[in-house]
C-alpha cells in the first residue's frame, strides 16, 4: 500500500476505535487519500500504535493516542493532541464503540439475550461507550474545530440497528438510534461554525469484533447472508470509502445525513 491520492490533502483526522476493525480501516483510508496527519486514537494503544506505524511505513503521518472515549477530559485531551501536533483538527471519525455481546458481563447476565435478560450493569457499559462517549468525543473535537475557526467534518459510526432493531441486542440498539439522533442535533448546533456532521450506519462487516460472535454461529450467520441482498457480510474497507465521502469536500453539502453501507440488509424495512 501507497499513499498517493490527494482526496485528504492538508486536513488532520482523528479517528477513534482506530486500533482495529471500521475504525482501522477509516485510519488507514484517510491516510491513503493524503491527510496531513491521523490520530489513531483507542482504548487499546499498542494496537494503535500498529496502526499508525502501518500508516507511516506507507508514507503517511500519524500518531497514536491511548482514549477512553467514557472520559470527557480523555477526548479533550485527544482533540488537543491533534491541534498541538499538527496545528489544525479537520475531520473527526468516532468510531469507538461496543456490542451488548463485548461489554463486561456479571452474574446476572452472558451478553447474549434480549431486553429484559440484560442486566443494569450490561446496559450502562453499552450507553457509556455508544452514546456518551461519542457525545465526549463529538464535542470535544467540536470545540477544537470552533476554536482554530476553519470549519470541519464529523462522522459518527452509528449502526443500521439506527433504524432496524435486533431482537438480541437491545441496549446497542437504543445507543445507535441515540447516536443518530446526536448526529442529526449536532448538525443543526455546529452548521453555523461550518462543521458538518453525518453518520454511517454500517450492516454486519466482517472481520471486526462486533460480529464475530454472529459469525462463529453458522447458522446466524448464514440467516445474515440469506436477508443481506448483496448475499454477503461487508469488509471494513467498504464503510471506510462511505466515511471518506463524508468526511471530505465531495460531501460539502451534505450534513444531518446517515449512509447505509449494509448491503441491503435493511432494504426491505426502511
Amino acid at each position: 500500500m501507497s499513499f498517493r491520492s490527494t482526496r485528504m490533502q492538508g486536513k488532520v483526522a482523528v479517528v477513534t476505535g482506530g486500533a482495529s476493525g471500521i475504525g482501522r480501516a477509516c485510519a488507514l483510508r484517510l491516510a491513503e487519500e493524503g491527510a496531513l496527519g491521523v490520530v489513531v486514537a483507542d482504548l487499546h494503544l499498542d494496537q494503535a500504535r500498529a496502526t499508525a506505524d502501518e500508516i507511516a511505513a506507507a508514507g503517511g503521518n500519524a500518531s497514536a493516542f491511548a482514549v477512553d472515549v467514557r472520559d470527557a477530559q480523555a477526548c479533550e485531551d485527544m482533540a488537543r493532541h491533534a491541534v498541538d501536533r499538527w496545528g489544525q483538527l479537520d475531520v473527526l471519525v468516532a468510531a469507538a464503540g461496543i456490542s451488548g455481546e463485548r461489554a463486561a458481563a456479571d452474574e446476572e447476565h452472558d451478553g447474549t439475550g434480549a431486553g429484559l435478560s440484560f442486566s443494569s450493569r450490561t446496559w450502562q457499559d453499552v450507553l457509556d461507550v455508544n452514546l456518551n462517549g461519542l457525545m465526549h468525543t463529538d464535542r470535544a473535537v467540536a470545540r477544537w474545530m470552533i476554536t482554530v475557526g476553519s470549519g470541519g467534518s464529523i462522522v459518527n459510526i452509528a449502526s443500521m440497528c439506527s433504524a432496524w432493531a435486533s431482537a438480541t441486542a437491545t441496549p446497542y440498539n437504543v445507543s445507535k438510534a441515540g447516536a443518530w439522533m446526536l448526529t442529526k442535533s449536532l448538525a443543526i448546533e455546529l452548521a453555523p461554525h461550518g462543521i458538518r456532521v453525518n453518520a454511517v450506519g454500517p450492516g454486519f462487516i466482517g472481520d471486526t469484533g462486533m460480529t464475530a460472535h454472529t459469525r462463529a454461529d453458522e447458522q446466524a450467520a448464514a440467516a445474515v447472508v440469506d436477508r443481506t441482498l448483496l448475499g454477503r457480510f461487508g469488509r471494513p474497507r467498504e464503510v471506510a470509502d462511505a466515511v471518506l465521502f463524508l468526511a471530505g469536500d465531495e460531501s460539502s453539502y451534505f450534513t444531518g445525513s446517515i449512509l447505509y453501507p449494509d448491503g441491503g440488509f435493511n432494504a426491505p424495512s426502511r
